[in-house]
């Protein structure tokens, strides 16, 4: 039987929550402090890298992919003022050393690329000049203030993946047979600083878990323990989860989210909200594991993301997301494409809007692109299945999100009445699926996300049949 006798948090803090000045580190320690207190065990303690780093290493690989090789010091720089402020007496000097050492493997691994940028060299010089350093750093960090922590390193790493290297999916099976460098720790009573977004290969190369991947380390994690623990998934974000993103409905009040499934947080994710990587609302979903979206400066405005929802609301949120496209192509020709996208390309980020047959007898079918910047980069490869598709660049996506308006007719009128003077380029009423999509011009998504939110009470009274 379980009891609180074996309660552990797995708490994952993302980039945002350290920043290059490292700002929130205090509120970090006093969320740690709180579950130290709570919990028999741990915590184990997820990090992702400061803001932006992961950017600016992606911006050095590709320069030395063209030969134009540049230095580290934008990234490590970060590093060394954050211990700087941050990593007390006798341990500065150990810390600024482990840094450097991370930074001359990163070097040494830069040198190795050549002409492309990418595979298990781009995963490697992310997660160790990226999260692996933020984990050992913020290590020191809680060692200074009077934690007793240890870092998982690399050679015992317990997250063993697939070998598709910048977007791994991990391996349950195979990690579980390393628990014992998560056990080990915890049984010794320390915190676990651990590195998110990395992973392993069964023969020992590194891998990365995809954009947002901290957020599938801190849920594999929990799951991969929860035979010995009593596993809580605590993902620290800036803000509580709301109704709608505040930049879109300036003026409105909005609304916290207390509850969502584990289908509307995917759809809120994947159609511009970010609450949690996707492939993180899998496997919870999978393992049956609640999630906890936790604002870090408001603990008691959490969000459940669980199997059902306890609040009854027909729209939970609205999201807003620029940088869309549709593409249109011959029919025949889409099976081909959808395959390759999805298969090959392991991409789920379109929706197919069905076909329509012309007047010339042919049958066009349409395509909507969450990531136009793709299809900017791959129009020439996209046009082998099809020269002579079309792309409709500079959409916008406005969704309404919610498991309920499937049986709460009306939602969808209520919605398009809300909306007066904007082009909707296409709707896609499909609550079956608890969403609703309307396409606009991308200068009009706050205009129609806006006037939607201030709908959403009156969506929310409808009947429910």
């Amino acid at each position: 039987m379980l009891t609180f006798r074996n309660k552990l948090s797995v708490a994952k803090f993302g980039g945002s929550l350290i920043d290059v000045e490292g700002k929130e580190i205090t509120n970090i320690l006093k969320r740690l402090k709180e579950l130290r207190a709570k919990d028999a065990f741990g915590p184990i303690v997820v990090f992702s890298a400061p803001m932006g780093c992961t950017n600016e290493l992606i911006r050095i690989g590709e320069a030395y992919a063209q030969s134009t090789p540049v230095s580290l010091d934008s990234v490590f720089q970060v590093y060394e003022h954050i211990a700087r402020l941050h990593v007390n007496g006798r341990y500065l000097e150990p810390c600024l050393a482990e840094l450097t050492h991370y930074e001359s493997n990163v070097t040494a691994t830069l040198t190795s690329v050549n002409k492309r940028f990418g595979g298990n060299v781009k995963a490697k010089v992310l997660a160790m000049g990226g999260e692996l350093a933020t984990s050992v750093l913020m290590d020191f960090v809680m060692a200074s203030n009077g934690f007793n922590s240890s870092v998982i390193g690399v050679e015992n790493w317990p997250i063993v993946t697939d070998d598709t290297f910048e977007d791994a999916m991990p391996i349950y099976e195979a990690s579980e047979k390393r628990l014992d460098a998560l056990v080990a720790p915890l049984e010794e009573g320390k915190i676990v600083s651990m590195a998110g977004f990395f992973g392993v290969t069964a023969d020992g190369l590194e891998t990365i878990l995809g954009r947002g991947g901290s957020d599938l380390t801190a849920v594999f994690v929990s799951c991969l323990l929860k035979t010995k623990y009593h596993t809580e998934t605590l993902l620290y974000k800036d803000l509580p989860i709301q109704s709608a993103d505040p930049k879109l409905t300036k003026g409105q009040k909005t609304d916290h989210v207390t509850s969502l499934t584990y289908n509307e947080a995917h759809k809120a994710s994947l159609m511009g909200m970010k609450i949690v990587q996707s492939p993180a609302i899998a496997v919870a979903r999978q393992f049956m594991q609640p999630l906890f979206v936790v604002p870090i400066h408001q603990p008691d405005k959490f969000s459940v993301i669980n199997s059902q929802s306890s609040s009854k609301e027909i729209v939970k949120c609205l999201t807003g997301k620029a940088g869309c496209a549709i593409l249109s192509m011959n029919d025949e020709k889409s099976q081909s494409l959808k395959d390759s996208l999805r298969i090959w390309e392991r991409r789920n980020d379109f929706i197919d809007l069905g076909a329509e047959t012309l007047e010339t007898g042919e049958s066009i079918r349409d395509f909507l692109f969450l990531d136009s910047d793709f299809l900017k980069k791959n129009e020439e490869k996209l046009r082998g299945f099809d020269e002579n598709l079309k792309i409709d660049f500079g959409l916008g996506v406005v969704t309404l999100i919610g498991d309920r308006m499937k049986d709460s007719p009306g939602v969808a009128s209520i919605a398009i009445g809300a909306i007066t003077g904007i082009n909707i380029k296409r709707a896609l009423f499909a609550p079956h699926t608890s969403q609703i999509i309307i396409v606009v011009e991308e200068k009009s998504i706050k205009a129609t996300a806006a006037a939607i939110h201030l709908k959403r009470a009156e969506m929310n009274n409808l009947l429910a049949h």
